[in-house]
């Protein structure tokens, strides 16, 4: 008989009641289904349920599901200062019941106990990683407050496993980016780990992209340990080809048509080799600058192979600033078989941060163009 109860006790309580009508863990179940399906018999919504929790926890008092259908039934009949000290007894004994932590989450927000909600957060994404989708866009709008940023700092480490998923998530998907570059600031950086590795450059650009300059030339400097020299180098070099800090380095483009890499010339220096497919158009390489207002000129020996008469390569200067973005310079030059594209440029007074790219332009042929870039040279112009 015992045998038969404990085999459906999980599935099938109310045949494991038949077998044996005190077993702790089918007499919890079946009263929990009762008050969810509406079915007791009591008038008194959930008296029934609160004898089979009674009993259950007299064959075993440490029984946290009880416990927990104490709360279900409190709340179930308005009595919010039971439902407190029943969950909380449930949440003592076991932290695996998620419906336990999701009450709990709520009820510390509701009075405000940030570090006891988060507790609960983390509780609750160790459970079931199914709950992780509806928990985390949550969390990372909340990374909004400093009060809760600081009370978060303590779950930044490695150790934490949901916090990949989350960092991930929140650099990708959070309204406000720069709250995210302040936590992982104020947390001295993301965790160590080939899982985290590419934070830094996807938060970096995310920045970048929404034109919040300031706050990624902090986060660069911070998290990245960047060198604010880099934002006026042009060269190619091992530094400034760090794809760990792009796009304040040299970043090539890698779409499905065109292909952009960083190899090793004949004379051991950096060059870019890029890839395209013939009659595609697009990026081939960009970069963040800071320079000084002023007149520049630009050199970049190039290599092309399997050209077009029209094909073309394009350089553009645009200013960021603000929140805005604007053009401030755009030249073209023909693909030759070996040549070097040095055009002249001005950086107006009013652009701190400019990004830096380059583009190809090519006619509809068969086969790929190659275009090989050598290291640039950038010159200030002297005031005449």
């Amino acid at each position: 008989m015992q045998a038969g109860a404990m085999a459906f006790q999980t599935l099938q309580p109310g045949l494991s009641l038949r077998f044996d009508a005190d077993n702790p863990i089918a007499l919890v179940r079946a009263a929990r289904a009762d008050v969810v399906a509406g079915t007791g018999e009591e008038a008194n919504g959930g008296a029934r349920a609160l004898a089979a929790a009674r009993r259950s926890i007299a064959q075993n008092p440490l029984n946290a599901d009880a416990f927990g259908l104490y709360g279900l039934v409190s709340l179930a009949n308005s009595e919010p200062d039971v439902i407190g000290r029943q969950v909380a007894m449930a949440d003592r004994l076991s932290r695996r019941d998620l419906s336990t932590q999701l009450f709990l989450i709520e009820d510390s927000v509701r009075r405000n106990d940030v570090a006891e909600a988060l507790r609960h957060y983390d509780a609750a994404m160790r459970v079931k990683e199914s709950v992780r989708p509806t928990l985390l866009p949550i969390l990372t709008e909340a990374m909004r407050e400093p009060a809760i940023r600081k009370r978060f700092l303590p779950y930044m480490e490695a150790s934490t496993p949901w916090l990949e998923a989350f960092t991930r998530h929140a650099v990708s998907n959070s309204s406000d980016p720069a709250s995210i570059a302040a936590l992982a600031m104020e947390a001295g950086g993301f965790p160590e780990g080939s899982q985290f590795a590419t934070r830094v450059p996807e938060l970096l650009s995310v920045l970048v992209g929404r034109n919040e300059l300031d706050t990624a030339y902090r986060f660069y400097q911070s998290v990245g340990g960047g060198d604010p020299a880099m934002l006026r180098k042009v060269e190619f070099t091992e530094e400034t080809t760090d794809q760990a800090l792009a796009p304040f380095t040299w970043q090539p483009v890698l779409v499905g048509e065109i292909d952009s890499i960083f190899v090793a010339g004949a004379d051991g220096q950096l060059e870019v080799e890029t890839r395209m497919e013939a009659g595609r158009s697009g990026h081939i390489l960009r970069k963040l600058f800071a320079l000084p207002a002023g007149d520049y000129t630009i050199s970049i020996p190039m290599r092309s192979d399997d050209y077009s008469p029209d094909d073309t390569v394009q350089l553009r200067l645009v200013c960021v600033n603000q929140g805005s973005q604007r053009i401030v310079f755009d030249e073209k030059q023909d693909l030759a078989e070996e040549f070097v594209f040095d055009p002249r440029f001005t950086v107006p007074a009013s652009c701190p941060f400019q990004i830096l790219i380059l583009m190809a332009t090519t006619a509809p042929t068969t086969g790929d163009v190659v275009l090989t870039l050598a290291s640039p040279d950038l010159r200030q112009r002297s005031a005449s």
